[in-house]
């Protein structure tokens, strides 16, 4: 699921991306809306379908960039999957029947602040830290119950079209009564690709170490398309298809993205 990972960075990167295109300052306030599907065995004998329906507002502040999200879950499949502050899943129980759960996740809390290109040679740096607030239901598996904390730094420099990346990361998992989990890291390499004024596509492959004993590391390809509408929309439709078990085997979504003022 890329509800609060990958997608948070894309709504960040479309973000700077409005502003370039359209020769203005950072607008302070950028709400996004986006459904998100993915599906994947995660280890067990049968798919997993997670739909997200995702609402983001955005603020910028000089260099500064925070984001509040809330998804809305939908789980249908075996065992008992539910999610931490990346948006990733977490295997927990791969025993049971199918079921569908449904209902509000978790709050979503991120705050990054991009080191001006100019101290460090035209390199854009930018630093992030994430707070998972547990207002999901845990009793349905739409929560672990507990707060989970991430630190993520992007690195990337322009050279025309292209802008290659690389963002690493590091996740703080809460630990559950009963559970065993891991605290995590993650790699990303690719670029961004501005193929006119209007079009930007980006590719990347993505890991995610284990969450837990019982699921493997997940890792993906990722591409994206975003066309800038106009100065104050942009909409980006996305996909991923899995290379290992950990993670899903195929997903994709679409956002809409809107400054407010």
């Amino acid at each position: 699921m890329r509800s609060n990972s990958r997608v948070a960075a894309l709504v960040l990167l479309l973000a700077s991306g409005e502003n370039a295109f359209a020769d203005s300052p950072a607008i302070p306030l950028t709400g996004t809306v986006g459904a998100d599907y993915s599906s994947g065995t995660y280890g067990t004998s049968q798919n997993t379908d997670i739909f997200v329906a995702l609402t983001t507002l955005g603020a910028t502040v000089g260099n500064f960039h925070f984001n509040l999200s809330a998804p809305y879950l939908q789980v249908s499949g075996q065992g008992l999957i539910v999610f931490d502050a990346a948006g990733n899943p977490i295997i927990i129980d791969q025993g049971g029947t199918s079921s569908t759960r449904s209902g509000f996740g978790d709050i979503n809390l991120s705050a990054a602040y991009a080191v001006p290109p100019a101290i460090l040679d035209d390199f854009n740096v930018q630093l992030t830290g994430r707070l998972k607030i547990p207002t999901g239901s845990s009793a349905k598996g739409l929560s672990t119950g507990m707060t989970d904390f991430g630190l993520s730094l992007d690195v990337s420099k322009d050279f025309g079209i292209w802008g290659p990346f690389v963002t690493l990361g590091y996740l703080f998992v809460g630990q559950p009564s009963g559970y065993s989990l891991n605290n995590t890291y993650s790699v990303s390499a690719g670029t961004s690709i501005v193929l006119n004024d209007h079009l930007i596509a980006i590719v990347s492959y993505d890991y995610d170490s284990a969450s837990s004993p019982l699921v493997n590391a997940s890792q993906e390809l990722f591409g994206s398309l975003s066309w800038v509408f106009s100065d104050t929309m942009t909409l980006t439709g996305y996909g991923t298809g899995g290379l290992s078990d950990g993670g899903p085997s195929i997903g994709g979504g679409l956002l809409v993205s809107y400054k407010l003022n």
